[in-house]
């Protein structure tokens, strides 16, 4: 929309006020939302998916590694028979007058790198990332269950407080309906069965006050062990738009760890070219550079063994070879068979959750206008009780009625108090249920 003509920079200082207001209010709501949650990040059940999620990615760094390195050393010992002939040999170069090692030592350094993943390192490479994502989404499951429960932890106070306040209302309109009983049994209109009722229904609001208590007590109890004696409230619940649940993105990862597989498969029926070059830098010293079609991955060995190349081996400066390699079975084509079936599996499991979850989800917004009416309703009866201890009071104050009556209102006004409560909790209820839905942290929306 354009800005209408003739507004000049009063318009704009009024557009800049919204704007640093807007800002305000939103810096605002993040530290609450801040403030509230924080405790969590120490809970136990965080911490754990926190360290798996450290793991997992812990795992594809060692899988996306560019250089591994590789020691190999040996040692053999030969049983040697001594040569025949007299134990002096004029003649070196005569066969039976070399004298054998009695053992013999090799020491293999190597490097190996991977320039890019490709082949079995690929296959490594997207299972730890899919690893990464699962633990990813375990995390935020966690979270949102833990802000979630939080939340409601902090409502449940609230509930219960609003509960001790009517018992004790009740207790006063029972300690004030038993004064008025024995004041009409002292004047003969009130008989003592009456009396006696009045009684027990004194006793009976000071059981319903001490169950309150107890239930005041428990409920602080229990939002001290999620988020500690703060006094932080948490932070106003928007309704959280479309996205992908969890159970569909799990099925998702499911379909791409069969595809991981069947990629496998299929490579390992493949044939594999292997080649390498030795370079002989002494008699004893060797480089190696190699190379295979299955990885792309090159590598540089050295070796250097004690026991020295003689002749006419002396004599070779540099090898290539080159060779080929293949895995052929009888269940091959079955093989390949089954972990095509696997993915196709999978990929009906992403469809059936797909479906599944929009039912879900249908019934959770449905459940939420349910909750939505009954707050509605539980708004109007507060209303429509305040109204009427407004007309009792009138009334007392015009000796039209008596100050029981005013106390009766006043209880009603508390109980329907207590309704708009348990309303608002039972709507935070189904939103928080949305959430947990699409597993979506409250602290990321609600800022």
């Amino acid at each position: 929309m354009s800005r209408p003509q003739g507004v000049g920079d009063g318009g704009q200082g009024h557009k800049a006020k919204h704007t640093v207001l807007a800002l305000a209010v939103a810096a605002l709501n993040f530290g609450i939302a801040q403030g509230f949650f924080a405790p969590l990040e120490n809970h136990p059940s965080l911490l754990q998916a926190r360290l798996g999620l450290e793991a997992a990615q812990a795992q594809l760094r060692a899988t996306q590694s560019p250089v591994s390195l590789q020691a190999q050393g040996g040692v053999s010992f030969f049983e040697v028979t001594p040569p025949p002939g007299p134990p002096t040999c004029p003649n070196p170069l005569n066969p039976q007058c070399i004298t054998l090692p009695s053992d013999g030592r090799q020491i293999t350094l190597g490097l190996t790198f991977t320039p890019f993943p490709f082949g079995d390192v690929s296959d490594a490479v997207n299972q730890a990332a899919i690893g990464v994502e699962q633990a990813a989404l375990g995390l935020r499951q966690a979270r949102t269950q833990l802000e979630a429960q939080a939340v409601e932890a902090f409502l449940r106070v609230r509930l219960a407080e609003r509960g001790l306040e009517v018992a004790r209302l009740g207790v006063r309109l029972a300690q004030a309906s038993l004064e008025a009983a024995k004041l009409r049994e002292s004047r003969g209109a009130a008989s003592p069965s009456e009396v006696r009722q009045a009684e027990a229904s004194l006793r009976q609001a000071a059981l319903q006050q001490a169950d309150a208590e107890r239930n005041l007590t428990l409920a602080k109890q229990g939002l001290a062990d999620l988020v500690g004696p703060s006094s932080d409230p948490p932070p106003r619940l928007i309704v959280p738009s479309e996205g992908t649940p969890p159970q569909v993105r799990q099925a998702e990862l499911q379909l791409a760890n069969a595809q991981v597989a069947y990629d496998r498969a299929v490579r390992g029926v493949l044939p594999v070219v292997q080649g390498s070059y030795t370079r002989n830098t002494s008699d004893n010293d060797s480089l190696t550079l190699s190379l295979n079609s299955r990885t792309l991955q090159p590598s540089l060995s050295y070796t250097n063994q004690s026991q020295g190349r003689s002749a006419p081996q002396d004599r070779i400066v540099g090898t290539l070879q080159i060779g080929l390699s293949a895995n052929i079975a009888f269940g091959v084509l079955d093989a390949l068979e089954a972990a095509q079936k696997q993915v196709e599996a999978a990929r009906q499991a992403v469809e059936a959750a797909r479906r599944s979850s929009k039912q879900q989800e249908d019934l959770l917004r449905s459940a939420l206008q349910t909750a939505e009416q009954g707050l509605a309703n539980a708004q109007q009866a507060r209303s429509d009780a305040e109204r009427s201890l407004a007309e009792a009071r009138e009334r007392e104050r015009l000796g039209l009625a008596s100050p029981l009556a005013t106390l009766q209102a006043e209880l009603a006004l508390a109980q329907a108090q207590l309704n708009l409560e348990q309303a608002e909790l039972g709507r935070t209820q189904r939103i928080l249920d949305l959430y947990r839905f699409y597993a979506l942290p409250l602290s990321e929306v609600n800022r």
